[in-house]
């Protein structure tokens, strides 16, 4: 399995939506994985505030009705008699049916879930919806930037999407007139991606539109107002 493969899985790890195959491979992945393991915790843990705000008791007529339609129901479509093999297939489809269905509820509650958990806590849903639609995409790359700055920077782009989700953390808050701002690297240079924040609380979490083919994010201090061309240090820095 590819790494580009693996970090996909993050979202049917936390939903139990993997083979075991790919659950050993993943599970002797993510734990030392900068990327994999916040977005495992990340996902948990919107699952559950989403399980928590929408949880009711089922009426007492639930299980009743569900025993009836099983005996009611047919399990399995009937199949040609010249072969198991058609059975093993039919297993197959049923079981990738399962895993595409389930990975797809889950990517809905992770957007309603961001929405819920948003405006519970005062946060901004806009934001907070299109990181999860982002995210769900399957093309999304995560880089986590490296450098002499504090705290961290991640930054997850979709090429089909044409925008990026950028999460700070533990960031020193830039000095009076200062800001962080964003720098898209590609074959022609370094262009400005108008990313000028404050990190207040320590964080940044923002959803910006993007043009060109990134092979390379920067992040430096610059005037809160944004400059066209850098002045300051490098101090984070991460190859797409």
């Amino acid at each position: 399995m590819s790494g580009t493969d693996i970090h996909q899985l993050a979202a049917a790890y936390a939903l139990d939506a993997v083979d075991e195959r790919e659950r050993a491979d993943f599970e002797s992945h993510y734990p030392t994985c900068a990327v994999c393991r916040p977005e495992v915790v990340g996902f948990r843990d919107t699952l559950s505030h989403v399980a928590a705000s929408v949880a009711v008791a089922p009426p007492a007529s639930l299980k009743a009705s569900v025993m009836a339609e099983i005996g009611n129901t047919r399990q399995l479509s009937p199949l040609l008699p010249d072969s198991v093999v058609d059975l093993a297939t039919h297993r197959k489809r049923q079981q990738r049916m399962v895993r595409v269905l389930s990975v797809a509820a889950a990517l809905i509650l992770i957007s309603i879930g961001a929405f819920v958990v948003g405006k519970q806590a005062g946060g901004d849903t806009g934001y907070d919806v299109a990181a999860a639609a982002l995210f769900a995409r399957p093309d999304t790359r995560t880089t986590t930037l490296v450098g002499p700055g504090t705290g961290s920077f991640r930054i997850a782009w979709s090429p089909s999407g044409r925008e990026i989700v950028v999460l700070g953390d533990g960031l020193a808050k830039p000095a009076a007139g200062k800001a962080y701002e964003l720098w898209l690297v590609d074959a022609k240079g370094a262009h400005a991606v108008r990313l000028l924040d404050k990190a207040d609380g320590q964080k940044v979490r923002r959803v910006i539109k993007i043009d060109g083919d990134p092979k390379q994010w920067v992040i430096t201090v610059e005037p809160e107002a944004g400059v066209a061309l850098a002045t300051g240090p490098v101090i984070f820095a991460g190859a797409v």
